[in-house]
């Protein structure tokens, strides 16, 4: 009985210890990202390009409006493209579709969309929610590592071990069928006035992959709401 009881004191003081590590280098990560500053910043566009899998570039614009409404819009092969969601409804009008019509986005398509831009780290609005799993391999480097469990998606955070910034996530489908999953790469960042940006977003599926480069940031420029819904009433 003496035995297992320290056992379990061992158990309870080992998870005690890596809770508190868990939020220590959350503190860093937040620090790292500017996280104080972007909490003022309700409005970002971003001005840049998309890379397809044959490395030729489009022009595109990103529009994000505080807590969640994007939209990516351009030309791709001399037609407009727009892809958007307000947090809930996700749609996309673009010429590589079979249809070139307003419809609504495919899990994978809504994934990438909600994940292009946050305001700073992508951690911060689910920090209360999130489980620390130590040291986690990912491309043959250990990073911090957190998961988060939603109702729908799982996703995994890599944290680099000396600057605290976000370079991996990876995004798993949780729907009956055939799973989902999408790993998002940030090689590089930049620095707005204490701002940490990406200077690019990689995404890659299954079948599918989609490179976002972003070149010149605005902040605070303001957003209409209309930008994000679906066209048409649908």
């Amino acid at each position: 009985m003496v035995r297992q009881f320290f056992i379990v004191i061992l158990v309870l003081t080992s998870q005690a210890l890596m809770a508190q590590e868990g939020k220590d280098i959350l503190r860093k990560h937040f620090k790292a990202h500017g996280q104080d500053l972007w909490k003022e910043m309700n409005s970002v566009i971003v001005d840049g390009k998309w890379v397809d899998t044959d490395y030729h570039s489009y022009p595109m614009k990103l529009t994000y409006k505080y807590p969640g409404k994007i939209r990516l819009e351009g030309t791709y092969q001399n037609k407009r493209f727009a892809e958007a969601t307000d947090g809930q409804l996700s749609w996309i009008i673009a010429p590589w579709k079979p249809r070139y019509e307003v419809q609504l986005m495919s899990t994978a398509e809504e994934i990438v969309i909600k994940n292009s831009f946050s305001r700073g780290s992508p951690l911060y609005p689910v920090k209360d929610h999130l489980t620390f799993l130590g040291l986690s391999d990912m491309e043959g480097i250990l990073y911090y590592t957190y998961l988060m469990e939603e109702a729908s998606f799982r996703r995994t955070f890599y944290i680099d071990q000396k600057d605290f910034r976000l370079y991996y996530e990876k995004i798993e489908s949780k729907f009956d069928g055939t799973p989902i999953s999408v790993l998002k790469t940030i090689e590089k960042y930049k620095q707005y006035n204490g701002l940490l940006v990406p200077t690019a977003v990689y995404f890659k599926g299954d079948d599918f992959e989609r490179e976002l480069v972003f070149d010149e940031i605005y902040v605070g420029m303001g957003a209409n709401d209309d930008l994000f819904q679906m066209p048409n009433g649908q």
